[in-house]
């Protein structure tokens, strides 16, 4: 697995942590992800894997992001992705579980997931 600071260096992204009105959000005309300094350690990971979500797949279609709200939620739904499997796969390592024998909703909530991403969660491992 790689490692989540391995992850912003291949990405070139800067993260920036400060006194913020939203948890995080990413700017892809900076490369830049703004991380609100008042996140437990959890809820910070979380966030970051979300924005880094967005660089790493959507780097280049910012404009799109803006465009309509089926792609904004469209790419919502892929930085939630990004953030999941790289969550799951620390899951594992950290665990040694059997992919098909992880209790998702336990997997959910010691990551603070929400409830609207359970499928998502269902699908990552299913296709494990």
């Amino acid at each position: 697995m790689i490692d989540i600071h391995q992850v912003i260096k291949k990405l070139k992204v800067a993260v920036i942590v400060g006194d913020f009105e939203k948890p995080g959000y990413y700017i892809p005309e900076w490369n830049a992800i703004f991380i609100n300094q008042e996140l437990n350690e959890i809820e910070h990971e979380v966030v970051l894997l979300h924005e880094l979500g967005h660089a790493a797949k959507q780097r280049n279609e910012w404009q799109l992001y803006r465009a309509t709200m089926t792609m904004k939620l469209k790419m919502e739904y892929g930085a939630n992705r990004f953030m999941i499997k790289y969550l799951f796969d620390k899951y594992l390592v950290i665990t040694g579980d059997d992919p098909y024998s992880v209790n998702y909703l336990e997997f959910m909530r010691q990551n603070d997931i929400p409830s609207r991403d359970e499928n998502i969660v269902k699908d990552i491992i299913a296709s494990y």
